[in-house]
This record gives structure tokens, C-alpha cells and sequence, in this order.
């Protein structure tokens, strides 16, 4: 008799945490495990989300820069890997959260929001990197 309630139980558990999941637009991972990540082999991809003016005044090494208004435009044309970790951040969760929805509805099964942006990457005590000025 009991058992009759499992599936639907577990179905309302399964939907509970899917609708979870979508409102908070997609996974997070912490600064730490991000940092861990980033010398993992493959290394995920990461996709600055601000603006280029803000990229360049620093940014996670080797990350992309894709500005949150351009992220849908430029999905596809980007061929981020579909099933392993990309992580997504922007200054602190505000622009991140729609282009991480956006990519688990379009198919990306690793899209990670980095929880707290780049303000938690540095308070944390990690570095960003510059780009180079232009050679006259």
C-alpha cells in the first residue's frame, strides 16, 4: 500500500527541485570549487558576462568575454561544449542568472553560475588578469 505513493511522491520531489533549479536560473558552484575547476583537466570554459569596458579592467584568466545583452545572439556561434562545465559570471549574480536558463533550455547540461560573480572571486583572494595595451 505504501508503495503506491512512492512515484508520485517522488515525482513532486523531482518537480519541486526542477522548478527550483529554473528560478534561480541554473546551478551554482562555489568560488572555491570554480578555483578547483579551473585546474581540472579539460579546464571548463568561462564566459565573463559584463560589459567589454569592465572585462578589461579584469577578469578571471582565460575567460571569453560575451556581454549579457550579445549571450543569446551569440550562443550558437560560440559552440560552448554541450555536457561539460562552462561557468558563467558577470560582477555579482544580477546579469548571469537568464544566460545560464538560457543555455539549460537550449541543451547545455554543464552551464555552473559562479555564486557571488567576480566580487566573491576576488574577496576570496584570487586574482584577475588585464589585457595587454594595444602595441603603437
Amino acid at each position: 500500500m505504501a508503495r503506491q505513493w512512492l512515484i508520485p511522491i517522488l515525482i513532486m520531489v523531482g518537480v519541486y527541485v526542477f522548478s527550483q533549479h529554473s528560478l534561480k536560473g541554473g546551478p551554482e558552484v562555489s568560488v572555491h570549487d570554480a578555483a578547483n575547476l579551473l585546474k581540472s583537466v579539460p579546464r571548463p570554459v568561462v564566459v565573463d558576462l559584463r560589459e567589454r569596458a569592465e572585462f578589461e579592467q579584469g577578469h578571471i584568466a582565460g575567460a571569453i568575454s560575451v556581454p549579457s545583452a550579445e549571450f543569446k545572439e551569440r550562443l550558437d556561434s560560440l559552440k560552448l561544449p554541450k555536457t561539460e562545465a562552462v561557468i558563467l559570471y558577470d560582477t555579482d549574480d544580477t546579469r548571469v542568472r537568464e544566460s545560464t536558463k538560457l543555455m539549460y533550455e537550449s541543451g547545455y547540461q554543464g552551464a555552473l553560475k559562479l555564486k557571488g560573480g567576480l566580487e566573491a572571486w576576488r574577496g576570496a583572494g584570487h586574482g584577475v588578469v588585464k589585457p595587454l595595451p594595444a602595441k603603437p
